[in-house]
């Protein structure tokens, strides 16, 4: 049924959706990446009036069923490669990294630009893999740390320079718009940790989980439980597993989607490994991290050649603490320190923002504008 709704989407996009609707397409592997393209979509649409088209490997994903975006959307999975090979728009844009590298190649339409979203604030070289953004036309970077990295490699591999965006991070801006809109009432009774690993190996919830999230409901902790998308894709038995075993702890919460920001917000402190979500997290709410020390997320062997320490790395002394595995039995301790000392991080997280993400705020503005030239550019 799948693949004959995929047969259906790609005859609706070449025969029934005009050609002026194809100029510009969006690429999202599954709906939760929604949460890093709709600023853009949304400034596009007060931009200019002409339609676009979304494609999505996701077939649950509710952009396919929405009727108030001037979008077309198609659900294309085993077909994408297919798709992608011969697609004829201007402009591509996506958060999928590896163009080019694997199945996903660029199209035979020389004259498709393809322009990459960030969906995460980690460095370019260490938690991605080795070339994965060299094959994209211009790129939407958060931070001068991001230009820095890719120029050094664009040097060491003689590579064509990119078009470097000094755009910021619309999801960040998301965050810390409700942040500041809504404020975080401080809650009576219960203080709130919210639990959020990567899907790397070692990662907090793979590696320590059950022993993690018992301790912390044994300290009168309500926790919350935010599953990275590729953990429940990859080890399903595993979540199964831990909500069997924690079911009787009634203080403990499974999020099982990472589209909502509510747990953000909601938390007093955010207990992470490696994931993007730290600096989500810090540089939205203001509020530290509590790091737990376990093995870095390396997609890249070879990252240490670009002789640049990883931005993520650089930034956990100093929006948060580092604690071994070992004082898990004691995290309660931390976890009060941090939220103790709260008040003296604010200050020098939001230092930390201004001095490392661009255009704190306006973000959408600026990637919706080059998208648009681009368009504009390649139609003279």
């Amino acid at each position: 049924m799948l693949l004959l709704r995929e047969i259906a989407a790609l005859v609706r996009y070449v025969f029934r959706t005009p050609n002026s609707d194809k100029t510009i397409v969006f690429y999202a592997e599954q709906q939760s990446y929604w949460a890093f393209l709709e600023g853009v979509v949304g400034q596009l649409q007060s931009l200019s009036p002409t339609p676009f088209c979304y494609v999505t490997s996701d077939p649950n994903d509710s952009i396919l069923k929405r009727k108030d975006l001037p979008i077309h959307a198609f659900y294309l999975n085993k077909l994408l490669p297919f798709f992608m090979l011969f697609v004829g728009c201007r402009a591509f844009v996506m958060t999928l990294t590896d163009l080019n590298q694997f199945h996903l190649k660029r199209s035979i339409n020389e004259s498709v630009h393809y322009v990459y979203v960030f969906h995460a604030l980690n460095s370019t070289h260490m938690a991605y893999r080795n070339g994965a953004f060299d094959h994209y036309d211009s790129i939407l970077c958060a931070g001068p740390f991001m230009v820095e990295e890719i120029r050094k490699r664009e040097e060491q591999q003689k590579l064509k320079p990119k078009q470097l965006i000094e755009a910021g991070y619309y999801r960040l801006e998301r965050i810390h718009a409700r942040y500041t809109r809504e404020g975080v009432a401080e809650h009576e009774g219960r203080k709130r940790v919210l639990v959020a690993p990567s899907w790397a190996a070692h990662n907090v919830v793979e590696a320590h989980g059950a022993a993690l999230i018992r301790s912390l409901a044994d300290a009168n902790y309500d926790v919350i439980v935010r599953l990275h998308p590729e953990t429940m894709k990859r080890t399903p038995g595993l979540v199964a597993s831990l909500e069997a075993e924690l079911a009787d702890r009634s203080n403990v919460v499974f999020e099982k989607t990472v589209g909502s920001d509510d747990s953000i917000l909601a938390a007093d402190v955010l207990i992470t490994d490696w994931s993007g979500i730290a600096l989500e997290f810090a540089f939205g709410t203001e509020r530290p991290v509590l790091y737990l020390d376990v093995p870095r997320k390396v997609q890249n062997d070879r990252y240490q050649e670009l002789g640049i320490e990883p931005f993520e790395a650089t930034m956990r002394e100093r929006v948060g603490m580092v604690v071994p595995v070992e004082e898990i039995p004691t995290i309660h301790e931390r976890v009060n320190r941090l939220i103790e000392e709260r008040s003296s991080y604010k200050a020098r997280i939001a230092e930390l923002r201004s001095q490392n993400l661009f255009a704190f705020g306006r973000s959408s503005e600026i990637g919706a504008r080059h998208i648009l030239n681009v368009t504009q550019k390649h139609a003279s």
